[in-house]
């Protein structure tokens, strides 16, 4: 359990077990790689809201009820915004999932004394593929 990457080398039924698994990543994040992306443990809240306070792009393998629950993406996109891509039902728009992942900024709102205006361009996708376009 000391090393995460030492997942890598354990055999399919560690790589479905909850605590090995949680261990590992958050000893290494990259030991996500290597875990059983088709286990049972990613469709219970418990161990996927674990996980992806770990890691956000754990929300990727996540059941799709999950990926559709506000509170995971949440907890997903404070970890690491660009999980937002993997949110489902309109997560991907929602304004608290937005500025979790920092790309809604919060003072949307807040009237400024100008009225100039400026637009600016980011490369950003919401989509789970994107192409390089």
């Amino acid at each position: 359990k000391q090393y995460g990457s030492a997942l890598q080398h354990a055999n399919d039924i560690l790589k479905s077990d909850k605590e090995i698994v949680l261990a590992a990543v958050n000893s290494a994040g990259r030991a996500l790689e290597y875990v059983n992306k088709e286990a049972v443990m990613w469709s219970e809240k418990d161990f996927v809201l674990a996980i992806v306070k770990l890691n956000g792009m754990a929300l990727q393998y996540a059941d799709e009820t999950l990926r559709s629950d506000k509170q995971v993406v949440l907890a997903a996109v404070t970890q690491d915004g660009r999980a937002l891509k993997f949110a489902l039902n309109g997560l991907n728009q929602d304004p608290d999932c937005l500025k979790a992942a920092g790309i809604f900024d919060e003072e949307a709102d807040k009237v400024y004394e100008r009225d100039e205006k400026v637009t600016l361009s980011v490369k950003f996708s919401l989509a789970e593929q994107s192409s390089p376009y």
